[in-house]
Protein backbone atom coordinates (compact mmCIF):
# COMPACT_ATOMS: atom_id res chain seq x y z
CA UNK A 1 0.00 0.00 0.00
CA UNK A 2 1.10 3.55 -0.66
CA UNK A 3 2.05 5.73 2.29
CA UNK A 4 0.93 9.35 2.30
CA UNK A 5 3.97 10.69 4.17
CA UNK A 6 6.41 8.74 1.98
CA UNK A 7 4.77 10.13 -1.15
CA UNK A 8 4.88 13.68 0.23
CA UNK A 9 8.57 13.40 1.16
CA UNK A 10 9.44 12.03 -2.28
CA UNK A 11 7.61 14.98 -3.86
CA UNK A 12 9.43 17.40 -1.56
CA UNK A 13 12.93 16.02 -2.08
CA UNK A 14 12.78 14.54 -5.59
CA UNK A 15 9.73 16.28 -7.02
CA UNK A 16 11.85 17.96 -9.67
CA UNK A 17 12.19 14.52 -11.34
CA UNK A 18 8.56 13.51 -10.68
CA UNK A 19 9.70 10.49 -8.64
CA UNK A 20 6.65 10.68 -6.36
CA UNK A 21 4.36 10.13 -9.34
CA UNK A 22 6.02 6.79 -10.09
CA UNK A 23 5.65 5.78 -6.44
CA UNK A 24 1.93 6.61 -6.54
CA UNK A 25 1.43 4.48 -9.63
CA UNK A 26 0.95 7.44 -11.97
CA UNK A 27 3.61 6.30 -14.44
CA UNK A 28 2.45 8.36 -17.42
CA UNK A 29 2.38 11.53 -15.30
CA UNK A 30 5.81 10.60 -13.95
CA UNK A 31 7.25 10.15 -17.43
CA UNK A 32 5.83 13.51 -18.56
CA UNK A 33 7.24 15.20 -15.44
CA UNK A 34 10.68 13.67 -16.07
CA UNK A 35 10.58 14.71 -19.73
CA UNK A 36 9.67 18.25 -18.64
CA UNK A 37 12.72 18.33 -16.36
CA UNK A 38 15.09 17.26 -19.16
CA UNK A 39 13.55 19.73 -21.62
CA UNK A 40 14.08 22.57 -19.14
CA UNK A 41 17.61 21.33 -18.46
CA UNK A 42 18.32 21.24 -22.19
CA UNK A 43 17.12 24.84 -22.57
CA UNK A 44 19.53 25.99 -19.88
CA UNK A 45 22.51 24.04 -21.28
CA UNK A 46 21.95 25.27 -24.81
CA UNK A 47 21.64 28.86 -23.67
CA UNK A 48 17.93 29.12 -24.63
CA UNK A 49 16.25 32.48 -24.24
CA UNK A 50 18.32 33.86 -21.39
CA UNK A 51 16.28 34.51 -18.26
CA UNK A 52 13.32 32.50 -19.53
CA UNK A 53 15.51 29.42 -19.97
CA UNK A 54 16.98 29.81 -16.48
CA UNK A 55 13.53 30.25 -14.94
CA UNK A 56 12.14 27.22 -16.78
CA UNK A 57 14.38 24.81 -14.83
CA UNK A 58 12.47 25.80 -11.69
CA UNK A 59 9.12 24.71 -13.19
CA UNK A 60 9.34 20.96 -12.50
CA UNK A 61 10.67 21.70 -8.99
CA UNK A 62 7.74 24.03 -8.30
CA UNK A 63 5.28 21.40 -9.52
CA UNK A 64 6.91 18.82 -7.23
CA UNK A 65 6.74 21.21 -4.26
CA UNK A 66 3.06 21.92 -4.92
CA UNK A 67 2.36 18.17 -5.04
CA UNK A 68 4.22 17.74 -1.73
CA UNK A 69 2.08 20.38 -0.02
CA UNK A 70 -1.13 18.84 -1.38
CA UNK A 71 -0.07 15.38 -0.20
CA UNK A 72 0.85 16.59 3.29
CA UNK A 73 -2.54 18.28 3.81
CA UNK A 74 -4.63 15.59 2.08
CA UNK A 75 -6.82 13.64 4.56
CA UNK A 76 -5.71 10.05 4.96
CA UNK A 77 -9.05 8.60 3.83
CA UNK A 78 -9.03 10.70 0.65
CA UNK A 79 -5.44 9.60 -0.07
CA UNK A 80 -6.35 5.92 0.39
CA UNK A 81 -9.42 6.18 -1.80
CA UNK A 82 -7.33 7.80 -4.54
CA UNK A 83 -4.11 5.80 -4.39
CA UNK A 84 -4.88 2.61 -2.40
CA UNK A 85 -8.26 1.70 -3.88
CA UNK A 86 -6.93 -1.53 -5.39
CA UNK A 87 -6.03 -2.81 -1.91
CA UNK A 88 -9.48 -2.03 -0.53
CA UNK A 89 -11.47 -4.13 -2.98
CA UNK A 90 -12.42 -7.60 -1.84
CA UNK A 91 -15.02 -10.28 -2.32
CA UNK A 92 -18.61 -9.10 -2.16
CA UNK A 93 -20.67 -11.24 0.19
CA UNK A 94 -23.65 -13.11 -1.24
CA UNK A 95 -26.66 -12.82 1.04
CA UNK A 96 -30.37 -13.45 1.17
CA UNK A 97 -32.07 -10.08 0.49
CA UNK A 98 -34.47 -10.79 3.35
CA UNK A 99 -31.65 -10.99 5.88
CA UNK A 100 -31.37 -7.30 6.67
CA UNK A 101 -29.15 -7.90 9.70
CA UNK A 102 -26.71 -9.88 7.57
CA UNK A 103 -26.62 -6.94 5.17
CA UNK A 104 -25.98 -4.61 8.11
CA UNK A 105 -22.93 -6.56 9.32
CA UNK A 106 -21.67 -6.86 5.75
CA UNK A 107 -21.91 -3.12 5.18
CA UNK A 108 -20.35 -2.40 8.56
CA UNK A 109 -17.40 -4.68 7.80
CA UNK A 110 -16.87 -3.24 4.31
CA UNK A 111 -16.97 0.36 5.57
CA UNK A 112 -14.44 -0.36 8.29
CA UNK A 113 -12.20 -2.18 5.82
CA UNK A 114 -12.24 0.80 3.48
CA UNK A 115 -11.30 3.04 6.40
CA UNK A 116 -8.30 0.71 6.96
CA UNK A 117 -9.80 -0.46 10.27
CA UNK A 118 -9.01 -4.08 9.44
CA UNK A 119 -9.47 -5.24 13.04
CA UNK A 120 -12.90 -3.60 13.25
CA UNK A 121 -13.88 -5.09 9.88
CA UNK A 122 -12.86 -8.56 11.08
CA UNK A 123 -15.01 -8.13 14.20
CA UNK A 124 -18.05 -7.39 12.03
CA UNK A 125 -17.41 -10.33 9.70
CA UNK A 126 -16.99 -12.67 12.69
CA UNK A 127 -20.32 -11.47 14.06
CA UNK A 128 -22.01 -12.25 10.75
CA UNK A 129 -20.62 -15.81 10.89
CA UNK A 130 -21.73 -16.19 14.49
CA UNK A 131 -25.27 -15.02 13.72
CA UNK A 132 -25.80 -16.43 10.21
CA UNK A 133 -23.44 -19.39 9.95
CA UNK A 134 -20.49 -20.25 7.72
CA UNK A 135 -19.99 -18.34 4.46
CA UNK A 136 -17.06 -18.80 2.05
CA UNK A 137 -17.17 -15.10 1.07
CA UNK A 138 -17.11 -13.94 4.69
CA UNK A 139 -14.14 -16.20 5.46
CA UNK A 140 -12.35 -14.91 2.36
CA UNK A 141 -12.89 -11.32 3.52
CA UNK A 142 -11.63 -12.25 6.97
CA UNK A 143 -8.50 -13.69 5.37
CA UNK A 144 -8.01 -10.38 3.55
CA UNK A 145 -8.32 -8.48 6.84
CA UNK A 146 -5.78 -10.69 8.62
CA UNK A 147 -3.38 -10.58 5.68
CA UNK A 148 -3.47 -6.77 5.83
CA UNK A 149 -2.70 -7.11 9.57
CA UNK A 150 0.25 -9.42 8.70
CA UNK A 151 -1.24 -12.25 10.77
CA UNK A 152 -0.34 -15.41 8.83
CA UNK A 153 -1.88 -17.81 11.35
CA UNK A 154 -5.40 -16.36 11.11
CA UNK A 155 -5.11 -15.75 7.35
CA UNK A 156 -4.44 -19.45 6.74
CA UNK A 157 -7.31 -20.43 9.04
CA UNK A 158 -9.89 -18.38 7.17
CA UNK A 159 -8.56 -19.23 3.70
CA UNK A 160 -8.91 -22.88 4.61
CA UNK A 161 -12.46 -22.29 5.78
CA UNK A 162 -13.30 -20.22 2.70
CA UNK A 163 -12.23 -23.03 0.35
CA UNK A 164 -13.70 -25.71 2.61
CA UNK A 165 -17.08 -23.98 2.52
CA UNK A 166 -17.10 -23.75 -1.28
CA UNK A 167 -15.26 -20.58 -2.36
CA UNK A 168 -16.33 -20.22 -5.99
CA UNK A 169 -12.89 -19.30 -7.37
CA UNK A 170 -9.81 -20.28 -5.28
CA UNK A 171 -7.59 -18.59 -7.90
CA UNK A 172 -8.48 -15.30 -6.18
CA UNK A 173 -6.16 -16.41 -3.39
CA UNK A 174 -3.26 -16.19 -5.87
CA UNK A 175 -4.35 -12.89 -7.41
CA UNK A 176 -5.99 -10.71 -4.77
CA UNK A 177 -3.78 -7.78 -3.79
CA UNK A 178 -4.88 -7.86 -0.13
CA UNK A 179 -3.37 -11.36 0.14
CA UNK A 180 0.08 -10.33 -1.11
CA UNK A 181 1.49 -10.72 2.41
CA UNK A 182 0.46 -14.37 2.80
CA UNK A 183 1.67 -15.32 -0.69
CA UNK A 184 5.17 -14.28 0.39
CA UNK A 185 5.05 -16.57 3.43
CA UNK A 186 7.38 -19.57 3.26
CA UNK A 187 4.51 -21.95 4.10
CA UNK A 188 2.15 -20.71 1.39
CA UNK A 189 3.24 -23.24 -1.27
CA UNK A 190 2.76 -26.12 1.18
CA UNK A 191 -0.68 -24.75 2.00
CA UNK A 192 -1.66 -24.69 -1.70
CA UNK A 193 -0.21 -28.17 -2.44
CA UNK A 194 -2.24 -29.52 0.49
CA UNK A 195 -5.47 -28.37 -1.21
CA UNK A 196 -5.63 -25.13 0.78
CA UNK A 197 -5.37 -26.90 4.12
CA UNK A 198 -2.89 -26.24 6.87
CA UNK A 199 -0.37 -29.09 7.09
CA UNK A 200 1.90 -27.23 9.48
CA UNK A 201 2.80 -28.99 12.72
CA UNK A 202 3.32 -25.70 14.52
CA UNK A 203 -0.17 -24.40 13.69
CA UNK A 204 -2.36 -24.13 16.83
CA UNK A 205 -5.59 -26.12 16.75
CA UNK A 206 -8.84 -24.43 15.79
CA UNK A 207 -10.21 -24.37 19.33
CA UNK A 208 -7.16 -22.51 20.61
CA UNK A 209 -7.39 -20.09 17.71
CA UNK A 210 -11.05 -19.31 18.41
CA UNK A 211 -10.22 -18.56 22.03
CA UNK A 212 -7.58 -15.99 21.08
CA UNK A 213 -9.08 -14.46 17.91
CA UNK A 214 -11.23 -11.80 19.59
CA UNK A 215 -8.41 -10.90 21.97
CA UNK A 216 -5.95 -10.50 19.09
CA UNK A 217 -8.40 -8.30 17.18
CA UNK A 218 -8.71 -6.01 20.18
CA UNK A 219 -4.92 -5.67 20.27
CA UNK A 220 -4.74 -4.99 16.52
CA UNK A 221 -7.40 -2.33 16.97
CA UNK A 222 -5.31 -0.72 19.68
CA UNK A 223 -2.29 -0.65 17.37
CA UNK A 224 -4.28 1.03 14.59
CA UNK A 225 -5.63 3.66 16.99
CA UNK A 226 -2.11 4.24 18.29
CA UNK A 227 -0.93 4.84 14.72
CA UNK A 228 -3.70 7.40 14.20
CA UNK A 229 -2.67 9.26 17.37
CA UNK A 230 0.91 9.43 16.10
CA UNK A 231 -0.14 10.61 12.64
CA UNK A 232 -2.30 13.35 14.17
CA UNK A 233 0.63 14.51 16.33
CA UNK A 234 -1.10 13.68 19.62
CA UNK A 235 1.79 11.41 20.65
CA UNK A 236 5.44 11.55 19.54
CA UNK A 237 7.64 8.80 18.08
CA UNK A 238 9.06 7.76 21.44
CA UNK A 239 5.62 7.45 23.06
CA UNK A 240 4.35 5.54 20.02
CA UNK A 241 7.21 3.01 20.13
CA UNK A 242 6.81 2.54 23.90
CA UNK A 243 3.07 1.86 23.69
CA UNK A 244 3.49 -0.29 20.59
CA UNK A 245 6.05 -2.49 22.39
CA UNK A 246 3.64 -2.96 25.31
CA UNK A 247 0.88 -4.07 22.96
CA UNK A 248 3.10 -6.39 20.89
CA UNK A 249 4.47 -8.02 24.05
CA UNK A 250 0.95 -9.26 24.81
CA UNK A 251 0.47 -10.90 21.39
Amino acid sequence: MKNKITAALLALMFGVFGLHRYYLGRKIQGILHTILFFICLLLVNTGGNGDIAEMSIALPAILGFMDAVLLFVMPRQEFDEKYNAKYLEFEQIKQDPKESLFDYYKSLGINKYRELDFAGAAHSFLESIEKFGESPQVHFNLACCYSMLNDAEMTYLHLEKAVGNGLDNPEKIHEHKALAFIRQDEKFNSFVKNNYKRPFDDMPNEKAQKETEEEKLDLYGSLLKLGDLKEKGIINEEEFNLQKKKILDTL
